[in-house]
């Protein structure tokens, strides 16, 4: 069996979660006939042109920034997004800011509101489930079907309408060379999870349970099955994942362990059309 290095710390860890983010999100978005990827001048963009906020996406590279360069990065998406006309995230990572940076304030200025944190989480290895709960059928979608299937899982899962993604990630095509896996209950699609494979790490996404189904080990049960085929075609590779605060607990007792924090802001302007 491969023998695995160390894993990342402090400012290289950090590092890690920033290209895992881009790299997912850009694999993710390239289907999409509005892509556009811009990297450099402090903030990295990955567009798809769907109107989902989710599916575009700005984020800010660099350390040691001060709220004045945190500010200056804002207002230059804001207006590098007002083009674009579908909504968008702009993610920072607070471990790139100066210590004395209250990114929620300096935001706020450039009508940057705060939506979402995140917590970039790092695991050498994650074990497979000891049981499978006996009512689940796990298995790899190999059709449109089933790959829509997962979208509509975390649409649900998430109260927001993914509709508009399926052809960038519900398709069997995009998810050839990655690990999608869907859950059923009798004919009910009722958990998710996937793992693709970025720069030589298992990035899991789209784990989900449907509000029918939860609190029944389902989504933990597909997730540990997405990584072990994963596991089994590309080898035992180190697994990165970005958590909400609600699957941060979830994943510390999976043994993924935290190494950078975010905050995704949404514009103003956005939120209120909600």
């Amino acid at each position: 069996m491969e023998t695995l290095g160390p894993a990342p710390s402090g400012t290289d860890a950090v590092d890690l979660s920033v290209r895992q983010f881009r790299e997912a999100w850009r694999l993710m978005c390239a289907g999409s006939p509005g892509f556009t990827l811009d990297e450099g001048g402090g903030v990295d963009y990955v567009f798809s042109g769907i109107p989902i906020a989710f599916f575009n996406v700005a984020l800010v590279t660099g350390h040691d920034l001060s709220g004045e360069s945190l500010q200056a990065h804002g207002r230059a998406a804001c207006a590098r997004a007002s083009g674009e006309g579908v909504p968008w995230l702009f993610f920072v990572t607070h471990e790139g800011l100066r210590d004395d940076v209250d990114a929620v304030s300096v935001l706020g200025g450039c009508g940057l509101a705060q939506v979402l944190p995140m917590t970039g989480m790092l695991a050498n290895r994650v074990a497979p489930p000891v049981r499978v709960p006996g009512s689940l059928r796990l298995s790899v979608p190999h059709d449109d079907t089933g790959c829509s299937a997962m979208i509509d899982v975390n649409s649900a899962a998430y109260g927001m309408d993914l509709h508009a993604a399926k052809p960038a990630i519900g398709t069997r095509r995009f998810w050839q060379s990655h690990v999608p896996v869907l859950g059923v209950v009798g004919d009910s699609p009722a958990a998710s999870a996937a793992v693709m494979m970025v720069d030589g790490f298992r990035y899991v996404a789209l784990v989900a349970t449907h509000p029918d189904h939860q609190r029944r080990g389902y989504a933990d049960a597909a997730m540990r099955h997405a990584l072990a085929v994963a596991a089994e075609t590309h080898g035992e590779r180190p697994t990165f994942l970005h958590a909400t605060d609600a699957g941060r607990p979830v994943y510390a007792r999976m043994g993924y362990a935290p190494v950078s924090t975010h905050t995704a802001f949404m514009e103003k302007r956005f939120l209120e059309a909600h």
